[in-house]
């Protein structure tokens, strides 16, 4: 299945769940999510076997402070059609919020928990959401566009 036609499923198999689906310049498919429908649309691209996204590569997350949003992006790739695919969901920048897809991808256990911790997504339904990186009781999240350093600084003793 070419993209074309991967991105022509998607928009069959997940009418009305799904807000947009493109194909960029560089030929990566992105399809952005309702967030109701987030975890079974990430699910059902897991378990169908014509799409078989077994393995998430990457997920992060994308500030977008003019906006208001946070954007999570997922990376899948499918071992046995060799292709891939960008899935991503927009979460309220106030207060983002979503749920969980390590019970889908084990690998994203430990993705969730660094956008946790760098962005302040919560991720509903994780096993161990708590900072990777920075200490316990940091209130700020770094790679938010609008952070700034407080003199956070840890003395040697």
């Amino acid at each position: 299945m070419n993209m074309d036609e991967l991105k022509a499923k998607i928009e069959a198999d997940f009418k009305g769940h799904i807000l947009s689906a493109f194909i960029t310049p560089q030929k990566e498919l992105i399809v952005i999510l309702e967030l109701e429908s987030y975890l079974s649309v990430c699910q059902k691209l897991h378990d169908i076997p014509e799409y078989g996204f077994q393995h998430l590569s990457c997920l992060t997350a994308v500030d977008y402070p003019k906006e208001n949003k946070i954007t999570i992006v997922n990376h899948l790739w499918s071992y046995q059609h060799a292709h891939q695919l960008t899935v991503k969901l927009d979460t309220v920048r106030d207060y983002p919020k979503a749920p969980t897809v390590e019970n889908i991808w084990k690998s994203a256990n430990w993705f969730e928990r660094e956008v946790f911790d760098l962005y302040g997504i919560t991720f509903e339904g994780h096993s161990d959401l708590r900072r990777i990186m920075m200490p316990d009781d940091y209130q700020k999240y770094p790679l938010r566009k609008d952070f700034s350093d407080d003199g956070f600084i840890i003395k040697p003793n």
